[in-house]
């Protein structure tokens, strides 16, 4: 009897202790099931976190809110991906692309000649053959002498800049009072009804010529030197107007005529930034103006006769001429 209570207890004992180590062992896993449920839900809302930023700095737009790295435990940070933190852009420097205005001032060395052609005939009816008629024809010159001046230019352009090249396009407006007249000789020979008479006679001829306005379409093409310095050449058009005087010595008529002359234009610069908006610059041009041609006319009636007038000129005309001045730059990337 006592043995065999002893075993019933036994197996009790035995029955119990199991029940015990099995509910233990249920506990330890559902406790580390719980905490790799718990470390799963933080690694994913991490990750999220990592994507939204990073997608943030791809698209250019500062994180409002950043994660915080120490709130990320120890046995799990080697598991997340690194992220690198977008840096906010560094302040552009200024370039020479944009609008670009400003004024020049300068002076010019002009070289010119003047040609021209007179003939002035009087016609007297009551007048005996070959008195009848009578009058003279002119040929003056003047030689390619050297007269000069001053001017101010105001500009606007535009210009694009292409790695270390810088090309632009300019168009120029100046207000100027430079003397192209210069000094020569003019010749007379007579003539009559009959014909030439065989005199003749010469004379000075003295024009005065004067450049009031004149206006420019240019190119640039240059390389920058150093990001500050710029070295370009320059070509275009320019277009000048001249008021022309003392052409002829005929006190009956004096014309003051007014003339467009154009030609092309080249020469070098220098321009040099002072700031990220002012430069410097300073260049040397080269104008040859093609020839231009006149042509004036007119008669007078009366009861004693009449009197024709007929004169052609033609004015040759180059410039050189240097310029100082500034020129400021609206980005329009700022």
């Amino acid at each position: 009897m006592r043995r065999t209570c002893v075993a019933v207890l036994m197996t009790m004992w035995a029955t119990g202790a199991g029940h015990a180590q099995e509910k233990t062992g249920q506990d330890a896993v559902l406790e580390k099931l719980a905490a790799l449920e718990a470390r799963v839900v933080r690694l994913e809302a991490e990750n999220r976190g990592y994507r939204k930023q990073l997608e943030l700095s791809r698209s250019g737009t500062q994180p409002t809110q950043r994660i915080d790295s120490q709130s990320i435990s120890h046995d799990t940070s080697h598991h997340a991906p690194r992220l690198i933190e977008a840096r906010p852009d560094e302040k552009r420097q200024p370039g020479w692309t944009g609008l670009s205005w400003g004024i020049t001032a300068g002076g010019a060395a002009t070289r010119s000649i003047t040609a021209s052609t007179e003939r002035q005939s009087f016609t007297s009816p009551g007048a005996p053959p070959p008195n009848d008629v009578s009058g003279y024809e002119t040929s003056s010159l003047t030689g390619p002498g050297r007269r000069g001046g001053g001017f101010v230019d105001v500009f606007a352009g535009w210009n694009v800049q292409l790695s270390r090249a810088v090309l632009g396009a300019q168009l120029e407006a100046t207000m100027a009072d430079l003397d192209s007249g210069n000094a020569g000789s003019r010749s007379y020979a007579y003539f009559n009804s009959g014909g030439p008479t065989g005199m003749g006679a010469r004379g000075d001829f003295r024009p005065q010529i004067t450049t009031r306005w004149m206006t420019s379409a240019l190119l640039r093409a240059g390389v920058l030197v150093d990001p500050q310095t710029l070295l370009y050449g320059l070509g275009g058009w320019t277009f000048a107007k001249l008021d022309a005087r003392n052409l002829t010595d005929n006190a009956f008529f004096q014309p003051n005529e007014t003339v467009w002359v154009n030609g092309p234009m080249a020469g070098l610069g220098l321009e040099r930034k002072l700031g990220a908006h002012w430069s410097f610059r300073t260049e040397y041009r080269y104008t040859k103006f093609n020839a231009a041609r006149t042509q004036d006319q007119t008669s007078f009636v009366a009861n004693f006769g009449s009197q024709q007038y007929w004169r052609a000129t033609q004015y040759d005309l180059s410039m050189q001429s240097a310029r100082i001045g500034f020129a400021y730059l609206i980005d329009p990337l700022e």
